[in-house]
């Protein structure tokens, strides 16, 4: 990105600013005095003299502290309240741990400084340090733009300067050139001019401040042009802002060294890309929050919307000549380029750094939902170089011999699901084929839309990650991938209502596949976007979201290596084993014939009904294990399972009205000769249980409302019921039914659980849901006895229905189905 640009002007820009200043008349102030240190200086604009600058006699202008030079521990405070007109050029600088001070007095509104529309900066300072600037509110507001910023702390000392620190304020309506270079034009601009010896600065902190309207860009810490050699600031720290409506970009740093910048909020940035006068530097393209030529940066905890930029417009970008940036614990949405710009090495005049490739990124943990459009944004924008969640100019920038090469792209939540959205997941302007190699391991990527994914040349690693929805051809191979859906809690935020709002939206129910199906990646920075641990040694979720679902059993997955909480069932002992484990490392197994184990679950709430989950298989097909619970003050209710595979369970049961207890287990049933194994269980309170499905065992004895499907007719049976008397039973071939659901809840996880079998082993009938605003999913059964068949599905962002179904697609005997269950999620 920021890679279109012109000569540089014959002045710098910084040079221009004061010289257009000063032509305006704005900067023609007396020269600065010196002041006894240590002393606190007030200012009244609203006062009809000018005093001495005590509080009793306040000075009521701008220019008397432009004509003042303070020193270490000095404070210039302005009345609360009050505006002020001018630009501000104090003099002098403070001394370590005892920094200047400008601020406010009294209480009521921030005191407001007006540049009125003058060339420049409201607050300058030049070649100085340990300045501490809060509780203002800045604006210059002009009709056409120029170079203006908020604050603008500039060296050409030709040394290392320190602590600059902007809290507080309220900067805006910032008439800059939005096409133009960055720390001129923007709320905080902290800038190095090239000098020899070099400059930089040391400790800059920008926290905690609101800036709205600023053209270009709310904070930058930049050299005066694209580096040229120009050496790294080092203690950057920005954090804890919130911007809006910034005419390009939110946050830049470029040539720093460990750069922090943590937890800040952006929307809507990115309308304006209007260029200084035709030879000074020009770039249109933005995105949110971004670094070049610099090491170590850490961007996380920080929220990027609403990026309207046509020409890159991402929420975060990792731009040229960068090592060691790692993003962390994000979350971008609506965003038109989409979530993550990653910059390919090119050449720019005098700036070798341009021409190295960043390496060590690290992606992780993050969430993007719905980037790539801006629907549902109050302003848009037109892509003009595509869109992708991941969004690559060229090709995967590879840096040879470094250590860490290839960008890391781990445990990321991505949410596609808005109508007719087509953005790609990897995307480059060079192709669907690029050079290079990445790794993508343990990414949820929940997608409804219709994009795909670039190939690369290189090795590239895909690894335990989660594909649902749409399944393009290009969706990468990946051997130990999940397809199920993650059961996210409120994915894309579509239900207002819901307790699980903005990043807790990508929490998952206990019973997601998602929950310890990821790889073990070392180093992995200890914790997910949600402050739970990720450990180094046993297997993570796949997504940003690493903890249990608020799962009521404990050690539900037997990664302890243990059996407790477990206790030991009546018969033949069980054992948790390190062999045959659905996720993780260890399972349960029990022995051959009358065998499992037991959890005692407590403080569980009467009248509430419950999900029960959990995963089973056996040794020998044929055989049954049971996945159930008792003791709740109801009867005994459980699943059983018959498969050599891995097969999940689901149960409802309701405590009854004074009990706070139930007994879940995992139980082998008699007769067999082989092991069963359970793993994976899960225990979920209900909001509702209330079953959307009319005539859901068909116990009217009739098919309606469910309708025919194409093909043979079914029928309702008066035989072969799993409960109560009458049952689906469909033809032998291309036969069923389907009932349309309405009334659901759009963007919602729901359950459907039903019982199928068939009469001749062997042939399949399907349990399945369509037309929910997703891809269509079903579960077939070859049994001749009941088996039942649980689908987790999320209804699309404006679907509210869904047909559910019983299919025979071919064969020589009937099918049956019975129970039929649909429950939301909560």
């Amino acid at each position: 990105m920021k890679r279109r640009r012109t000569a540089r002007p014959a002045r710098r820009a910084s040079r221009l600013l004061t010289l257009l200043a000063v032509l305006a008349g704005a900067l023609l102030v007396p020269a600065h005095a010196a002041l006894a240190a240590g002393t606190t200086y007030y200012v009244n604009c609203s006062a009809t003299t000018n005093g001495s600058g005590t509080q009793a006699s306040p000075w009521n202008t701008v220019g008397s502290v432009n004509s003042a030079t303070f020193g270490a521990g000095d404070s210039i405070l302005f009345a609360a309240g009050t505006t002020c007109t001018g630009q501000l050029t104090p003099g002098g600088s403070g001394a370590s741990g005892s920094p200047i001070t400008l601020g406010s007095y009294g209480s009521g509104a921030k005191p407001v400084i007006n540049a009125n529309g003058a060339t420049g900066p409201v607050i300058h300072l030049l070649n100085q340090q340990y300045w501490e600037i809060g509780g203002l509110e800045l604006v210059n507001s002009a009709a056409s733009p120029a170079y203006r910023s908020g604050v603008l702390a500039e060296n050409s000392s030709g040394g290392i300067l320190h602590h600059i620190r902007v809290h507080d304020m309220y900067i805006h309506n910032i008439s800059g050139w939005p096409g133009g270079w960055y720390a001129t034009n923007a709320g905080v601009g902290v800038q190095t001019d090239h000098t020899t010896p070099v400059s930089t600065w040391d400790d800059v902190v920008v926290e905690n401040n609101t800036f709205d309207h600023v053209d270009r860009i709310a904070v930058a810490v930049t050299p005066d042009g694209d580096g040229q050699g120009t050496g790294l600031t080092t203690g950057t720290v920005i954090r804890g802002n919130t911007m809006t409506y910034d005419g390009a970009d939110d946050i830049l740093v470029v040539k720093n060294d460990g750069a922090l910048i943590d937890g800040n909020k952006a929307g809507y940035g990115g309308a304006k890309n209007t260029c200084p006068p035709s030879g000074q530097y020009c770039n249109g393209a933005s995105a949110g929050i971004w670094m070049s030529g610099s090491s170590n940066t850490v961007v996380q905890n920080n929220e990027v919307y609403c990026h309207v930029n046509g020409a890159d417009g991402t929420g975060y970008d990792v731009d040229w000549g960068n090592h060691n940036t790692t993003f962390q614990y994000n979350y971008s949405h609506q965003n038109l380029g989409g979530f993550m710009l990653v910059m390919p090495p090119f050449s720019i005049a005098n700036e070798p750094t341009s021409t190295v490739p960043s390496d060590g990124t690290v992606i992780r943990y993050n969430i993007s939902e719905n980037d790539g459009s801006n629907a549902g944004c109050p302003t848009s924008g037109t892509p003009t170089h595509g869109t992708g969640v991941f969004h690559f100019v060229g090709g995967v920038p590879n840096q040879s011999g470094s250590s860490s090469a290839v960008p890391l792209i781990y445990n990321n939540s991505i949410y596609v699901n808005k109508s007719g959205l087509n953005t790609p997941i990897l995307y480059s302007r060079s192709g669907s084929s690029i050079s290079g190699a990445l790794s993508f391991k343990n990414n949820a990527v929940f997608n409804y839309g219709t994009g795909g994914y670039f190939s690369t040349t290189g090795s590239s690693v895909y690894s335990n990650n989660l594909f649902y929805g749409n399944h393009p051809s290009s969706e990468p191979a990946d051997a130990a991938k999940v397809t199920a859906d993650p059961q996210f809690r409120n994915p894309g935020n579509t239900n207002g209502s819901s307790s699980y709002t903005g990043t807790n939206a990508y929490q998952v129910h206990p019973s997601s596949t998602v929950i310890r199906a990821g790889a073990v990646i070392s180093s992995n920075g200890g914790k997910d976007a949600f402050g739970n641990t990720v450990s180094a040694t046993a297997a993570p979720n796949i997504g940003a979201y690493n903890g249990t679902g608020g799962n009521l059993l404990s050690n539900a997955g037997f990664e302890t290596g243990a059996l407790s909480p477990w206790t030991q069932a009546s018969g033949t002992a069980s054992s948790v084993t390190s062999s045959g484990a659905r996720t993780g490392t260890y399972a349960l197994a029990t022995a051959a014939s009358g065998s499992g184990a037991n959890q005692a679950l407590t403080g569980l709430s009467p009248n509430t009904t419950y999900l029960l989950t959990g995963w089973a298989k056996v040794a020998n097909a044929g055989e049954t294990l049971a996945i159930g619970v008792k003791n709740f003050g109801g009867t005994e209710t459980y699943t059983n399972i018959a498969t050599t595979s891995y097969t999940q369970a689901a149960v409802l049961f309701t405590t009854g009205s004074s009990s706070t207890s139930a007994t879940v287990y995992c139980w082998k049933n008699s007769g067999g000769s082989g092991a069963g194994y359970c793993d994976d269980l899960a225990v979920e309170p209900l909001t509702s249980a209330t079953n959307a499905i009319t005539n859901p065992g068909f116990e009217t004895g009739a098919l309606t409302p469910w309708a025919q499907s194409t093909g043979t007719a079914s029928s309702v049976a008066a035989s072969n019921a799993r409960t109560g008397t009458y049952a689906l039973q469909t033809a032998a071939s291309a036969s069923g039914a389907i009932q349309t659901v309405s009334g659901l809840t759009a963007g919602n996880t729901y359950l459907l659980a039903a019982w199928a079998k068939v009469a001749t082993a062997g042939e399949e009938v399907a349990v399945g849901v369509k037309s929910f605003g997703g891809t269509e999913t079903y579960l077939r059964t070859s049994t001749t006895s009941y088996a039942q068949q649980p689908i987790f599905f999320t209804t699309g962002a404006t679907t509210t229905s869904a047909g559910v179904y019983c299919y025979k697609n071919a064969g020589s005997a009937a099918g049956y189905c019975d129970d039929y269950t649909l429950i939301k999620l909560p």
